[in-house]
């Protein structure tokens, strides 16, 4: 990963980060689907796999199925990380 995208997938990850502390009940309890993070943050639909790819390499959120569809649904909650994230600290 260069520099340059490096950057712009951390920033790109602040914000959904932000977008779930935001919505941290609903993110910590049942759970977000990946699907309509999307819509929710402003960002393309490859952009939202990308960024949760990073996250979830970082174990800051967890994916799990939804189901056997195609395309595949997954649903996001906290990963290991996401408690000292919630409390102050970012990716």
């Amino acid at each position: 990963m260069t520099d340059d995208h490096k950057a712009r997938m951390e920033q790109k990850a602040v914000r959904v980060i932000e977008w779930l502390k935001e919505n941290g009940t609903e993110f910590e309890g049942e759970g977000v689907g990946e699907d309509g993070l999307a819509s929710s943050t402003g960002m393309a639909e490859d952009e939202i796999r990308e960024v949760v790819d990073y996250l979830e390499n970082h174990e800051d959120v967890v994916r799990y199925p939804q189901g056997v569809t195609a395309p595949s649904r997954f649903l996001l909650k906290p990963g290991r990380n996401w408690r000292a994230i919630r409390e102050g600290g970012s990716t």
